[in-house]
Protein backbone atom coordinates (compact mmCIF):
# COMPACT_ATOMS: atom_id res chain seq x y z
CA UNK A 1 0.00 0.00 0.00
CA UNK A 2 1.46 3.58 -1.18
CA UNK A 3 0.44 6.92 1.14
CA UNK A 4 1.00 10.60 0.21
CA UNK A 5 3.32 12.89 1.46
CA UNK A 6 2.21 17.04 1.20
CA UNK A 7 5.30 19.05 1.65
CA UNK A 8 4.05 22.85 2.62
CA UNK A 9 6.42 25.71 4.03
CA UNK A 10 5.05 28.61 5.28
CA UNK A 11 6.68 32.53 5.48
CA UNK A 12 7.77 34.93 8.43
CA UNK A 13 10.15 37.38 9.70
CA UNK A 14 11.42 34.77 12.49
CA UNK A 15 12.76 31.01 13.10
CA UNK A 16 11.37 28.71 11.00
CA UNK A 17 10.13 25.18 11.46
CA UNK A 18 8.77 22.63 9.22
CA UNK A 19 6.00 20.04 10.23
CA UNK A 20 5.15 16.96 8.65
CA UNK A 21 1.10 16.14 8.73
CA UNK A 22 -0.08 13.09 8.43
CA UNK A 23 -3.76 12.18 7.42
CA UNK A 24 -5.96 9.67 9.00
CA UNK A 25 -6.95 7.80 5.93
CA UNK A 26 -5.00 5.01 4.45
CA UNK A 27 -4.57 4.96 0.52
CA UNK A 28 -4.54 2.12 -1.94
CA UNK A 29 -2.08 2.10 -4.45
CA UNK A 30 -2.17 5.35 -7.02
CA UNK A 31 -0.27 6.12 -10.03
CA UNK A 32 0.65 9.45 -9.23
CA UNK A 33 4.67 9.75 -8.25
CA UNK A 34 6.99 12.80 -6.95
CA UNK A 35 5.98 16.64 -7.00
CA UNK A 36 9.06 17.78 -8.85
CA UNK A 37 7.95 21.41 -9.05
CA UNK A 38 5.81 24.30 -8.18
CA UNK A 39 2.01 23.05 -8.93
CA UNK A 40 3.86 19.72 -9.43
CA UNK A 41 3.78 19.65 -13.64
CA UNK A 42 5.24 22.58 -16.52
CA UNK A 43 1.61 23.48 -16.76
CA UNK A 44 1.16 24.47 -12.82
CA UNK A 45 -1.81 21.78 -12.70
CA UNK A 46 -1.56 21.43 -8.92
CA UNK A 47 -3.78 18.57 -9.37
CA UNK A 48 -3.10 15.05 -7.53
CA UNK A 49 -6.63 13.26 -8.82
CA UNK A 50 -6.62 9.71 -7.41
CA UNK A 51 -5.71 11.14 -3.52
CA UNK A 52 -8.11 11.34 -0.62
CA UNK A 53 -7.40 14.08 2.10
CA UNK A 54 -9.78 13.83 5.15
CA UNK A 55 -7.18 14.82 8.33
CA UNK A 56 -3.84 16.15 8.82
CA UNK A 57 -1.87 16.28 11.64
CA UNK A 58 1.75 17.66 13.06
CA UNK A 59 3.92 14.01 12.79
CA UNK A 60 7.79 16.09 12.62
CA UNK A 61 9.06 19.64 12.55
CA UNK A 62 12.89 20.42 11.47
CA UNK A 63 14.64 23.71 12.10
CA UNK A 64 16.60 25.28 9.22
CA UNK A 65 16.96 28.70 9.98
CA UNK A 66 15.02 32.23 8.65
CA UNK A 67 12.12 32.36 6.96
CA UNK A 68 10.54 30.47 3.71
CA UNK A 69 9.46 31.80 0.94
CA UNK A 70 9.60 28.86 -1.46
CA UNK A 71 7.23 26.18 -1.70
CA UNK A 72 8.72 22.41 -1.73
CA UNK A 73 9.33 19.81 -4.49
CA UNK A 74 9.76 16.49 -2.80
CA UNK A 75 11.65 13.35 -5.15
CA UNK A 76 12.79 10.43 -4.50
CA UNK A 77 12.45 10.49 -0.51
CA UNK A 78 13.82 13.77 0.15
CA UNK A 79 12.47 17.36 0.49
CA UNK A 80 14.03 20.59 -1.59
CA UNK A 81 13.24 24.06 -0.16
CA UNK A 82 14.61 27.68 -0.04
CA UNK A 83 15.03 30.13 2.53
CA UNK A 84 15.22 34.16 3.68
CA UNK A 85 18.90 33.44 4.33
CA UNK A 86 19.99 32.21 1.04
CA UNK A 87 20.28 28.52 1.07
CA UNK A 88 18.64 25.56 -0.44
CA UNK A 89 17.75 22.51 1.66
CA UNK A 90 17.25 19.05 1.14
CA UNK A 91 15.97 17.32 3.99
CA UNK A 92 14.53 13.66 4.53
CA UNK A 93 10.86 13.11 3.59
CA UNK A 94 10.69 10.62 6.39
CA UNK A 95 11.40 12.60 9.50
CA UNK A 96 13.00 15.86 8.49
CA UNK A 97 16.63 15.10 9.04
CA UNK A 98 18.74 17.42 6.98
CA UNK A 99 20.54 16.31 3.97
CA UNK A 100 22.67 18.49 3.14
CA UNK A 101 22.69 22.33 2.10
CA UNK A 102 23.72 24.67 -1.09
CA UNK A 103 24.28 28.58 0.24
CA UNK A 104 23.84 31.66 -2.23
CA UNK A 105 23.74 35.06 -1.36
CA UNK A 106 20.51 36.14 -1.35
CA UNK A 107 17.32 35.12 -0.07
CA UNK A 108 15.73 31.86 -2.15
CA UNK A 109 12.12 32.60 -2.33
CA UNK A 110 12.04 30.70 -5.74
CA UNK A 111 10.32 27.16 -5.90
CA UNK A 112 12.92 24.51 -6.76
CA UNK A 113 12.34 21.95 -9.73
CA UNK A 114 13.70 18.69 -9.66
CA UNK A 115 14.91 16.92 -12.86
CA UNK A 116 17.58 14.32 -14.27
CA UNK A 117 19.10 14.64 -10.95
CA UNK A 118 19.12 18.08 -11.00
CA UNK A 119 17.96 20.99 -7.91
CA UNK A 120 17.01 23.65 -9.85
CA UNK A 121 16.24 27.23 -8.29
CA UNK A 122 16.44 31.11 -8.56
CA UNK A 123 17.96 33.66 -6.04
CA UNK A 124 17.79 36.99 -5.48
CA UNK A 125 21.65 37.36 -5.97
CA UNK A 126 20.60 37.27 -9.67
CA UNK A 127 21.97 33.27 -10.22
CA UNK A 128 19.65 30.53 -11.02
CA UNK A 129 21.51 27.14 -9.65
CA UNK A 130 21.41 24.09 -10.65
CA UNK A 131 22.77 21.55 -7.71
CA UNK A 132 23.28 17.74 -7.57
CA UNK A 133 19.98 16.17 -5.82
CA UNK A 134 22.27 13.92 -4.32
CA UNK A 135 24.78 15.80 -2.58
CA UNK A 136 24.13 19.27 -3.33
CA UNK A 137 27.05 20.14 -5.38
CA UNK A 138 26.71 23.02 -7.79
CA UNK A 139 26.67 21.68 -11.35
CA UNK A 140 26.06 25.41 -12.98
CA UNK A 141 24.61 28.50 -12.75
CA UNK A 142 23.28 31.40 -14.87
CA UNK A 143 23.35 34.84 -14.19
CA UNK A 144 20.62 37.61 -15.17
CA UNK A 145 20.32 41.63 -14.45
CA UNK A 146 17.89 41.07 -11.65
CA UNK A 147 16.73 39.12 -8.48
CA UNK A 148 15.40 35.82 -9.76
CA UNK A 149 11.90 35.32 -7.75
CA UNK A 150 10.14 33.30 -10.67
CA UNK A 151 9.69 29.23 -9.87
CA UNK A 152 11.02 27.19 -13.00
CA UNK A 153 9.64 25.07 -14.99
CA UNK A 154 11.43 22.11 -16.56
CA UNK A 155 10.22 21.09 -20.09
CA UNK A 156 12.02 18.38 -22.17
CA UNK A 157 15.89 19.73 -21.98
CA UNK A 158 15.19 23.12 -20.95
CA UNK A 159 14.73 24.91 -18.19
CA UNK A 160 12.67 28.32 -18.31
CA UNK A 161 12.51 31.15 -15.60
CA UNK A 162 11.78 34.68 -15.03
CA UNK A 163 13.94 37.41 -13.63
CA UNK A 164 13.00 40.95 -11.89
CA UNK A 165 14.96 42.45 -15.17
CA UNK A 166 11.91 41.93 -17.16
CA UNK A 167 13.86 38.78 -18.90
CA UNK A 168 12.27 35.24 -19.68
CA UNK A 169 14.92 32.68 -19.90
CA UNK A 170 15.65 29.22 -21.37
CA UNK A 171 18.77 27.61 -20.28
CA UNK A 172 19.96 23.93 -20.85
CA UNK A 173 18.79 21.76 -18.48
CA UNK A 174 22.48 19.41 -18.88
CA UNK A 175 24.97 22.47 -19.22
CA UNK A 176 23.31 25.52 -18.33
CA UNK A 177 23.94 27.20 -21.81
CA UNK A 178 21.65 29.89 -22.70
CA UNK A 179 18.90 28.65 -25.31
CA UNK A 180 17.26 31.70 -25.39
CA UNK A 181 16.04 34.94 -23.61
CA UNK A 182 13.55 37.34 -24.06
CA UNK A 183 13.63 40.91 -23.32
CA UNK A 184 10.68 42.59 -23.94
CA UNK A 185 8.30 43.36 -20.47
CA UNK A 186 9.11 44.32 -16.65
CA UNK A 187 9.86 42.19 -13.64
CA UNK A 188 8.66 38.75 -13.30
CA UNK A 189 7.48 37.33 -10.28
CA UNK A 190 5.11 34.53 -11.02
CA UNK A 191 6.27 30.97 -12.24
CA UNK A 192 5.91 30.21 -16.03
CA UNK A 193 3.59 27.45 -17.17
CA UNK A 194 4.47 25.59 -20.77
CA UNK A 195 1.57 24.36 -22.82
CA UNK A 196 2.90 22.50 -25.71
CA UNK A 197 5.05 24.32 -27.74
CA UNK A 198 4.64 27.64 -26.05
CA UNK A 199 5.79 29.13 -22.51
CA UNK A 200 2.98 31.12 -20.60
CA UNK A 201 3.77 33.89 -18.24
CA UNK A 202 2.34 37.82 -16.67
CA UNK A 203 4.68 40.43 -15.57
CA UNK A 204 4.63 43.44 -13.35
CA UNK A 205 2.81 45.97 -15.93
CA UNK A 206 0.09 43.12 -16.61
CA UNK A 207 1.28 41.58 -19.38
CA UNK A 208 0.00 38.50 -20.47
CA UNK A 209 2.70 36.50 -23.43
CA UNK A 210 3.36 33.77 -25.36
CA UNK A 211 6.73 32.66 -25.92
CA UNK A 212 7.67 29.53 -28.38
CA UNK A 213 9.47 27.30 -26.30
CA UNK A 214 11.39 26.39 -29.63
CA UNK A 215 13.39 30.01 -29.64
CA UNK A 216 11.50 32.48 -27.71
CA UNK A 217 9.75 34.18 -30.08
CA UNK A 218 6.53 36.55 -29.41
CA UNK A 219 3.35 34.13 -30.47
CA UNK A 220 0.61 36.46 -28.44
CA UNK A 221 0.70 39.33 -26.08
CA UNK A 222 -2.38 40.54 -23.88
CA UNK A 223 -2.86 43.49 -21.55
CA UNK A 224 -4.26 43.00 -18.18
CA UNK A 225 -5.31 45.26 -15.94
CA UNK A 226 -3.26 44.59 -12.83
CA UNK A 227 -0.17 43.04 -12.21
CA UNK A 228 0.57 39.45 -12.38
CA UNK A 229 2.48 37.80 -9.31
CA UNK A 230 1.10 34.03 -9.95
CA UNK A 231 1.69 31.65 -12.50
CA UNK A 232 -1.38 30.79 -15.05
CA UNK A 233 -2.85 27.14 -15.38
CA UNK A 234 -2.81 25.31 -18.16
CA UNK A 235 -6.24 23.61 -19.20
CA UNK A 236 -7.96 21.69 -22.40
CA UNK A 237 -7.51 24.79 -24.81
CA UNK A 238 -7.51 27.32 -22.16
CA UNK A 239 -5.09 29.10 -19.68
CA UNK A 240 -6.21 31.30 -16.65
CA UNK A 241 -4.12 34.14 -15.21
CA UNK A 242 -4.79 35.77 -12.29
CA UNK A 243 -4.50 39.66 -11.57
CA UNK A 244 -3.68 41.58 -8.68
CA UNK A 245 -4.95 44.97 -8.10
CA UNK A 246 -2.67 48.43 -8.66
CA UNK A 247 -3.62 49.22 -4.39
CA UNK A 248 -3.85 46.43 -1.66
CA UNK A 249 -5.91 48.51 0.77
CA UNK A 250 -8.65 49.65 -2.21
CA UNK A 251 -8.33 47.97 -5.34
CA UNK A 252 -9.82 49.11 -8.52
CA UNK A 253 -12.15 47.09 -10.38
CA UNK A 254 -10.61 45.02 -13.03
CA UNK A 255 -10.85 42.13 -14.50
CA UNK A 256 -9.14 39.81 -11.55
CA UNK A 257 -8.94 36.70 -13.50
CA UNK A 258 -8.58 36.45 -17.19
CA UNK A 259 -9.16 33.21 -19.19
CA UNK A 260 -7.03 32.91 -22.96
CA UNK A 261 -7.38 30.39 -26.25
CA UNK A 262 -3.64 29.27 -25.14
CA UNK A 263 -2.82 29.06 -29.30
CA UNK A 264 -4.33 32.78 -30.23
CA UNK A 265 -4.33 34.82 -27.16
CA UNK A 266 -7.47 35.25 -27.38
CA UNK A 267 -9.92 36.60 -24.25
CA UNK A 268 -12.46 33.83 -24.11
CA UNK A 269 -13.95 35.19 -20.63
CA UNK A 270 -12.94 37.50 -17.46
CA UNK A 271 -14.18 38.23 -14.09
CA UNK A 272 -14.06 42.06 -13.41
CA UNK A 273 -14.78 43.24 -9.61
CA UNK A 274 -12.74 45.25 -7.02
CA UNK A 275 -10.83 42.12 -6.05
CA UNK A 276 -7.18 40.74 -6.19
CA UNK A 277 -5.77 37.09 -6.75
CA UNK A 278 -2.70 36.80 -5.97
CA UNK A 279 -2.39 33.24 -6.14
CA UNK A 280 -2.40 30.26 -9.01
CA UNK A 281 -6.13 29.29 -9.98
CA UNK A 282 -6.57 25.60 -10.00
CA UNK A 283 -9.04 24.35 -12.91
CA UNK A 284 -10.81 20.74 -13.27
CA UNK A 285 -13.09 19.56 -16.14
CA UNK A 286 -16.37 21.70 -14.94
CA UNK A 287 -14.55 24.45 -12.27
CA UNK A 288 -11.99 26.99 -12.27
CA UNK A 289 -10.99 27.67 -7.86
CA UNK A 290 -9.44 30.66 -6.94
CA UNK A 291 -9.39 33.06 -3.94
CA UNK A 292 -10.23 36.62 -3.76
CA UNK A 293 -8.35 39.44 -1.49
CA UNK A 294 -10.78 42.81 -1.04
CA UNK A 295 -8.09 44.85 0.70
CA UNK A 296 -5.26 44.17 3.12
CA UNK A 297 -6.96 42.89 6.14
CA UNK A 298 -10.96 42.84 4.38
CA UNK A 299 -12.37 39.77 2.91
CA UNK A 300 -10.50 36.71 1.66
CA UNK A 301 -12.90 34.32 0.15
CA UNK A 302 -11.98 30.85 -1.94
CA UNK A 303 -14.67 30.33 -5.04
CA UNK A 304 -15.72 27.96 -7.45
CA UNK A 305 -17.57 28.51 -11.08
CA UNK A 306 -18.68 26.79 -13.60
CA UNK A 307 -16.59 26.63 -16.52
CA UNK A 308 -19.01 26.92 -18.74
CA UNK A 309 -20.90 29.97 -17.44
CA UNK A 310 -18.93 30.97 -14.79
CA UNK A 311 -21.79 31.44 -12.24
CA UNK A 312 -20.26 31.08 -8.39
CA UNK A 313 -20.78 27.34 -7.55
CA UNK A 314 -20.32 28.14 -3.90
CA UNK A 315 -18.04 30.29 -1.72
CA UNK A 316 -15.96 29.98 1.41
CA UNK A 317 -14.69 32.62 3.60
CA UNK A 318 -11.79 31.76 5.47
CA UNK A 319 -9.86 33.76 8.10
CA UNK A 320 -7.03 35.80 6.37
CA UNK A 321 -5.35 36.90 3.58
CA UNK A 322 -4.31 34.00 0.98
CA UNK A 323 -1.50 34.21 -1.27
CA UNK A 324 -0.67 29.72 -1.30
CA UNK A 325 -1.71 28.50 -4.50
CA UNK A 326 -4.41 25.63 -3.09
CA UNK A 327 -3.53 22.17 -4.59
CA UNK A 328 -6.49 19.72 -5.40
CA UNK A 329 -5.94 16.23 -4.02
CA UNK A 330 -8.77 13.82 -5.05
CA UNK A 331 -11.74 15.67 -3.83
CA UNK A 332 -10.39 18.45 -1.31
CA UNK A 333 -8.77 21.49 -2.06
CA UNK A 334 -5.56 22.74 0.44
CA UNK A 335 -4.26 25.55 0.71
CA UNK A 336 -2.73 27.85 3.54
CA UNK A 337 -3.96 31.14 4.99
CA UNK A 338 -2.58 33.72 6.48
CA UNK A 339 -4.85 33.00 10.09
CA UNK A 340 -1.98 30.44 10.47
CA UNK A 341 -3.86 27.48 9.93
CA UNK A 342 -4.33 24.98 6.59
CA UNK A 343 -7.39 24.73 5.25
CA UNK A 344 -9.37 21.32 3.45
CA UNK A 345 -12.23 22.70 1.63
CA UNK A 346 -14.50 20.46 -0.40
CA UNK A 347 -13.95 20.67 -3.81
CA UNK A 348 -17.75 19.98 -4.46
CA UNK A 349 -19.24 22.37 -1.86
CA UNK A 350 -16.87 24.53 -0.34
CA UNK A 351 -17.45 22.78 3.24
CA UNK A 352 -14.43 22.82 5.39
CA UNK A 353 -13.28 19.16 5.83
CA UNK A 354 -10.41 19.98 8.04
CA UNK A 355 -8.85 23.56 9.71
CA UNK A 356 -5.53 22.58 10.97
CA UNK A 357 -3.59 25.39 12.83
CA UNK A 358 0.26 25.16 11.83
CA UNK A 359 1.68 28.75 11.90
CA UNK A 360 0.64 32.35 13.07
CA UNK A 361 0.51 33.21 8.65
CA UNK A 362 0.92 30.54 6.02
CA UNK A 363 2.09 31.65 2.67
CA UNK A 364 3.22 29.36 0.03
CA UNK A 365 2.03 25.95 -1.34
CA UNK A 366 1.11 22.92 -1.09
CA UNK A 367 3.40 20.08 -2.95
CA UNK A 368 2.01 16.48 -2.65
CA UNK A 369 3.63 12.93 -2.89
CA UNK A 370 2.85 8.88 -2.88
CA UNK A 371 4.50 7.51 0.17
CA UNK A 372 5.51 3.62 0.20
CA UNK A 373 4.03 3.15 4.20
CA UNK A 374 0.32 3.68 3.02
CA UNK A 375 -0.29 7.08 4.79
CA UNK A 376 -1.60 10.24 3.63
CA UNK A 377 1.37 13.16 4.57
CA UNK A 378 1.58 16.95 4.55
CA UNK A 379 4.46 19.14 5.27
CA UNK A 380 4.01 23.03 6.03
CA UNK A 381 6.02 25.25 7.43
CA UNK A 382 5.08 26.96 10.51
CA UNK A 383 6.68 29.78 13.06
CA UNK A 384 6.32 32.54 15.20
CA UNK A 385 5.52 35.86 12.72
CA UNK A 386 6.69 39.04 14.22
CA UNK A 387 6.97 41.76 11.41
CA UNK A 388 3.91 42.67 9.48
CA UNK A 389 4.77 42.43 5.63
CA UNK A 390 3.32 43.83 2.17
CA UNK A 391 0.18 42.89 0.99
CA UNK A 392 1.76 40.64 -1.24
CA UNK A 393 5.77 38.80 -0.79
CA UNK A 394 7.45 38.17 -3.03
CA UNK A 395 7.96 34.96 -5.04
CA UNK A 396 6.87 31.94 -3.60
CA UNK A 397 4.82 31.05 -6.28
Amino acid sequence: MHSWEISRPCRARSTIAWALLTAAALLAPMAWGDWPMFRHDPGRSGVAPEAELSGVEVAWSAEIGGSVDSSPAVVGGAVYVGNSLGSLHALSAADGSPLWRYDTRGAVVSSPAVADGLVLFGSADGFVYAVRADDGRLAWSYRTRGPVLSSPAVAGELVVFGSMDGRLCACRLATGELAWRSDQGEGIQGAPAIAGDLVLYGDDAGRLRALSLADGSLRWELQGGGKVVAAPVVGEGLAVFSMMGSSALRPPKLDFLVAVDVATGEQLWALHEAYSVLSSPLLDDERCYFVTVEGYVSKTVVRAVRLSDREVVWERQVGGVVDSSAALLGGNLCLGCHDGHLYLLAADTGAVVDREPLATKIYSSPAFHRHSRGRLRGRPCRRTYRKRRSHRSSKCR
